[in-house]
Parts: structure tokens; C-alpha cells; sequence
């Protein structure tokens, strides 16, 4: 496997899409909130997302996943479900720690219990659990966690 991570550029919009959409799905099925999903390019978030500093990992040439953030916050961390457990969202993890100032935070599933033990590889803890509704549209209640990395 050949691993290239660089920073986001608007030409990989279109290929960065496909990439959240098939993980978001899969985060989202795994705690039964698949009626809450939106298309990337739909969401009321992608201008939140954009002003993010990205970083996008190509595997073999293919747009594999990628990271967002801001100071003190992992944001967004996606991998396409055909790229994971290859390392590339330790890779992607790895390369925003070396820009960001601590403590960092981010917030997870609850359950996700997979994404939560790669986030203790690196030293978050859970510090928060808070349980609210998704919105007004979809009252439906779920529990995110936030971790922090001091």
C-alpha cells in the first residue's frame, strides 16, 4: 500500500464527498440514526467543514479519507469503509497532532467503541457524555462523548 497525505484542495471535493458519505453512512447505521443522513454537500455544516484545516489520504492514488480540524479540535476523521483498518486514520490522526496546540478535543458515539480505542492509542480520555436529540426534524435522542488529549 502506497500512503499520501496532503492538504485538501477544491479539486478533491467531488472524490472527498463519496469518501464521508460511505463513512458517515456506515457511523450513522451503527447507532441506528440512518434516517438522520445527509449528503456532504447537503449538510448544513459543509461551509463549518470547509473552514477547517483538511488533510486528505490517498491510497494507491485513490482519495482514502481525511481529517478536519481546528484549534483544539479533531472534527472530522473519515476513512472510506472499502480503505479502513490499513492505518490510514492513524496516519491522518499523526499528521494533525503535529499542528495542533493542547489539550485537543473531539466528540464520538458513545458507542463507537472502535473509533474510541483508536483515539486512547493517541491518550484522549472521555471527560464529557452528554445525551440530547438529533433535532426538531428527528427527535431522536443519542449520547456522544467528548474525549480530550492533554
Amino acid at each position: 500500500m502506497s500512503l499520501e497525505i496532503k492538504s485538501y484542495e477544491q479539486k478533491y471535493f467531488n472524490e472527498l464527498c463519496l469518501v464521508m458519505d460511505r463513512a458517515r453512512k456506515q457511523e450513522l447505521q451503527s447507532e441506528d440514526l440512518e434516517e438522520v443522513f445527509l449528503p456532504l454537500r447537503d449538510a448544513p455544516y459543509l461551509d463549518y467543514f470547509l473552514s477547517c484545516k483538511i488533510y486528505v489520504a490517498f491510497e494507491d492514488g485513490v482519495l482514502a479519507g481525511f481529517i478536519g480540524f481546528r484549534p483544539g479540535n479533531l472534527n472530522f476523521i473519515y476513512v472510506d469503509p472499502t480503505h479502513q483498518n490499513k492505518g490510514i486514520a492513524t496516519e491522518l490522526i499523526e499528521k494533525a497532532l503535529t499542528e495542533l496546540e493542547r489539550p485537543i478535543r473531539l466528540e464520538v458515539f458513545t458507542d463507537n467503541e472502535r473509533a474510541k480505542a483508536l483515539y486512547r492509542k493517541f491518550g484522549f480520555e472521555r471527560v464529557d457524555t452528554i445525551i440530547e436529540k438529533w433535532s426538531d426534524e428527528f427527535p431522536i435522542v443519542f449520547s456522544q462523548d467528548t474525549m480530550e488529549l492533554r
